[in-house]
């Protein structure tokens, strides 16, 4: 509903401080679920592969967004990654320092996309490019979340 009332002098403007109780879900989509369950049940990622464009995708996705047809083709990879960037950071959610943390885009051979996700390395010692492999919490512990990934390591 548009503000129908024109307010010329700023100080007539009202407000108010409130919240809104606001509940949602969210769901990871068709090729989002295939994603998670191959994860959770076998600890490889899922790609997906476009038909027309030859493009393939991690982690997998319903529709291609260079062609936006949708992708059917999908396949599993078990090789290692490797860094495309990285950050350091040394201070938790809330601001307080904590001990040196490396987060890196992971980026698996011939695939567009990646992982965003912890390095289990030494800062010092991540360069561009390093080859990394997941470390996977044991299957009876898997819940088919990237929190699956304890975090990557050099290969």
């Amino acid at each position: 509903m548009p503000i129908l009332e024109k307010i010329s002098q700023s100080s007539r403007a009202r407000y108010w401080t409130d919240s809104i109780p606001l509940e949602f879900h969210y769901t990871a989509g068709v090729a989002g679920e295939e994603f998670r369950r191959e994860l959770k049940k076998n600890g490889r990622f899922l790609a997906s592969k476009c038909a027309k464009c030859k493009n393939s995708y991690v982690p997998a996705r319903m529709f291609c967004p260079s062609c936006f047809i949708e992708m059917k083709e999908t396949r599993t990879l078990e090789g290692p990654g490797y860094v495309y960037s990285y950050t350091t950071v040394n201070r938790n959610r809330t601001g307080e320092p904590s001990d040196p943390v490396t987060i890196a885009l992971i980026r698996l051979e011939g695939e567009k996309g990646g992982i965003v996700h912890k390095l289990n390395n030494e800062p010092s010692k991540v360069t561009f490019g390093m080859k990394v492999v997941a470390i996977l919490k044991d299957n009876a512990e898997r819940t088919g979340a990237l929190t699956d990934i304890i975090a990557f390591k050099p290969a």
